[in-house]
């Protein structure tokens, strides 16, 4: 009897590990060329460029999935259907926030973190 006690509580104790392994949302910016960019591969980017132009490009995507994912659904300023990466362009002087819904091959899901994009162009 102690010994399955044991077992069981192992077993759940594993389960519980695997659902706390959350997947993350983070953002990459590109800039023109003598810019800097901050914050690429975390959840929040900022770049700033002196191209005087009014906009670059960017991507929300999907990190340390720990299972097969079937379906992606965008949220927040990362208008895309499906997919695990969001690719943007990135207007000048504004915030891009997001969220996604991951659905599972194995029929659950999760809301990840929000993450974060903005851009600043001239002097």
């Amino acid at each position: 009897m102690k010994t399955t006690l044991i077992a069981s509580a192992l077993v759940l104790l594993g389960t519980l590990s695997l659902d706390s392994q959350a997947a993350d949302l983070r953002c990459s910016l590109n800039v023109k060329s003598g810019g800097n960019v901050w914050g690429n591969g975390s959840n929040h980017c900022s770049g700033l460029d002196f191209s005087f132009g009014n906009s670059t490009s960017g991507k929300f995507y999907i990190a340390n999935a720990s299972k097969p994912i079937s379906k992606v659904i965008w949220n927040g300023d990362a208008s895309c259907s499906g997919g695990t990466t969001c690719y943007m362009t990135i207007r000048a002087y504004r915030q891009y926030n997001a969220t996604a819904t991951i659905l599972y091959t194995d029929g659950t899901y999760e809301t990840t973190n929000s993450a974060h994009i903005d851009y600043e162009t001239g002097h």
